[in-house]
């Protein structure tokens, strides 16, 4: 049975279900069978392994970038500058772990982020910890950077939205978590030392 997903995100998802329950349900194979891989199923691990490379890639990028006088801006920035109603949906005046739930579970890990960043000053050692979790998988430093470059632009308790473009309204308020992302990338450093020095 052949299954086709058009949605990436639901493909790496369900890819990485199916990767960790074989690893635990795998039956015991002869030496001679456990080499021996088709050409299909090399094929769909090639495939597998760009879309998770490419997925990887997307999520460190910023979602504004500023180029000398040139804002660059991704998908989910134009979607935060043009959609009202998106925007509205995205910022809250207070987070919860439920928020964080919410949008890992939609596979929405730049916002999951941001949403750990509004949570953090708060709850530091738990986002940390979650934050954390995923720097196996993508470097939480870039990723937590990348959250705040897209997020912090669009935030209405910072910006408002002139000509589908952010004016940053409150400096403090940006810094204020310009801050405390780079304290967070700090951390993550320290984390990644410590775990070294553990080996």
């Amino acid at each position: 049975m052949r299954v086709l997903i058009k949605n990436k995100s639901l493909f790496i998802v369900f890819t990485l279900c199916l990767a960790s329950l074989s690893l635990f349900a795998q039956p015991t194979l002869s030496e001679s069978e456990s080499n021996v891989i088709t050409g299909e199923q090399l094929k769909e691990m090639m495939a597998n392994e760009e879309v998770l490379k490419e997925w990887i890639a997307e999520v460190q990028k910023p979602g504004v970038v500023v180029d000398g006088s040139t804002m660059i801006f991704s998908d989910e920035a134009k979607k935060l500058g043009q959609d009202e109603t998106y925007r509205a949906s995205v910022y809250k005046e207070a987070y919860t772990l439920e928020d964080i739930k919410e949008s890992i579970e939609k596979f929405e890990i730049q916002k999951a982020f941001w949403r750990m960043i509004n949570l953090y000053p708060e709850n530091k050692q738990l986002m940390l910890q979650f934050m954390y979790a995923y720097d196996k998988i993508v470097p939480t430093d870039k990723l937590a950077t990348a959250s705040f470059y897209t997020y912090a632009f669009f935030d209405p308790r910072i910006t408002k939205i002139v000509d589908g473009k952010p004016d940053v309204y409150r400096p403090d308020l940006f810094e204020d978590y310009f801050r405390i992302t780079k304290e967070i990338v700090a951390y993550v450093a320290m984390l990644r030392e410590q775990e070294k020095s553990a080996k």
